[in-house]
């Protein structure tokens, strides 16, 4: 589609006026404090330098209007859809904290700190994922082994759940038989398109992770200490 011609001349039905003839009619010019600036870029810098499917960053050694949780499942018995495109791959540590389960983004420099305390580090897809409702949650899903088979057979019909959520509302449900979930369907007309957050992908990052706590980015991380025997607990 060819773009519209920008003439610089008044048309010759409609006399030409200046931006004070126009008054309110004129765009207003948005400025952004330099402050807002330098927090959007930080956010994005920490988000890239965080990623793993990324040129250049897998192997690299240095380097609100919406609450969104961060969860083995989504939302337990609801409906849900996955975004088809928001999928970073960032090196994760889980925890567990009495029957549920958390998960913990880590920063580059800290992989190799966390190893020598013996905390294994692996890297998770993120999924985000929205319920009919509109709660939005992010699932971690731990990436296959060095072989490519993925061996936790939960982590793989999970996966199949969240990929099958790109184009139609489903729903997860244990299978414990088989140590598994499985996929129900919504019927095809039972509901709406989902009606995604406008945020950039770096501030879906920080408001899963580092607003809440859990981005272990130095060793003086809560987490950290603990793990390490450095608390005052």
């Amino acid at each position: 589609m060819s773009a519209i011609p920008n003439s610089t001349s008044p048309s010759p039905i409609e006399p030409a006026v200046n931006d004070t003839e126009l008054g309110t009619r004129a765009p207003a010019q948005i400025t952004q404090i330099p402050e807002q600036v330098e927090e959007l870029d930080a956010d994005e810098a920490e988000f890239r330098a965080i990623r793993q499917d990324l040129p250049g960053v897998k192997g690299a050694g240095g380097a609100g209007i919406v609450a969104i949780s961060v969860g083995k499942i989504p939302t337990k018995n609801e409906f849900f859809r996955t975004h088809r495109d928001w999928r970073p791959i960032v090196p994760v540590v889980d925890h567990e904290v009495g029957i549920e389960k958390q998960f913990f983004a880590v920063n580059a420099d800290m992989v190799a700190n966390l190893a020598a305390i013996g905390i294994t580090v692996t890297n998770h897809v993120l999924y985000l994922t929205i319920t009919a409702r509109g709660g939005v949650r992010i699932i971690p899903v731990r990436q296959a082994a060095g072989d490519g088979e993925q061996q936790d057979e939960y982590s793989r019909t999970k996966e199949i759940g969240l990929i099958r959520g790109i184009d139609e509302w489903v729903r997860l449900f244990t299978d414990q038989e088989n140590r598994c979930y499985k996929v129900f369907p919504a019927p095809a007309d039972r509901f709406g398109e989902p009606q995604w957050p406008e945020l950039k992908d770096s501030k879906i990052f920080r408001l899963a992770f580092r607003d809440r706590g859990r981005l272990i980015d130095s060793p003086q991380h809560p987490l950290f200490l603990k793990w390490a025997a450095r608390d005052t607990e």
